[in-house]
């Protein structure tokens, strides 16, 4: 199933040929500052799934002082994936996907440093920093189907 997403204006549109990873509603300083947000909900995937439709115009990009690469429309400054170019991951906005297939999130990330006026109420599993390998691959378990980050994980075992 190939996943499709889009800024607002439309001007850059997107598929996703690979299965989501992991979803993160993540509450790190970064995300908050350039979201605008309480946090912001991602999902892991590899960067050569991501892949611009037709007729869509390239994104704009800005590098961030650890060297990650954010992207988003030029025109409307939706954000929409940000790219670690070291491991060739990706986090995909999850709001920049079409709504019908928006996932949920699976847990809380970054939770030591949230917004201290921002409750999290609900019952996800929450992580003071972004989980270690065994907690991603229990969270993995939890959501068959989707993509396996090898890069952090390593190869599965069988």
């Amino acid at each position: 199933m190939t996943l499709r997403g889009h800024c607002y204006c439309r001007n850059v549109d997107y598929e996703l040929e690979e299965p989501l990873g992991p979803v993160v509603s993540c509450h790190c300083g970064f995300c908050r500052r350039i979201h605008g947000a309480a946090f912001t909900t991602v999902a892991l995937i590899p960067t050569s799934a991501i892949r611009l439709s037709q007729a869509s115009v390239a994104p704009s990009k800005f590098t961030t002082p650890l060297g990650n690469v954010r992207h988003f429309c030029g025109r409307c400054a939706s954000p929409l994936w940000n790219q670690s170019p070291a491991d060739g991951l990706a986090v995909v906005i999850v709001s920049s996907l079409r709504e019908d297939s928006q996932p949920a999130p699976w847990a809380h990330v970054n939770v030591e440093s949230k917004a201290a006026w921002f409750p999290i109420e609900d019952a996800l599993p929450r992580f003071s920093a972004w989980p270690q390998a065994e907690e991603l691959e229990q969270l993995i378990r939890l959501h068959p189907g989707s993509w396996r980050p090898h890069q952090i994980l390593g190869p599965a075992v069988q």
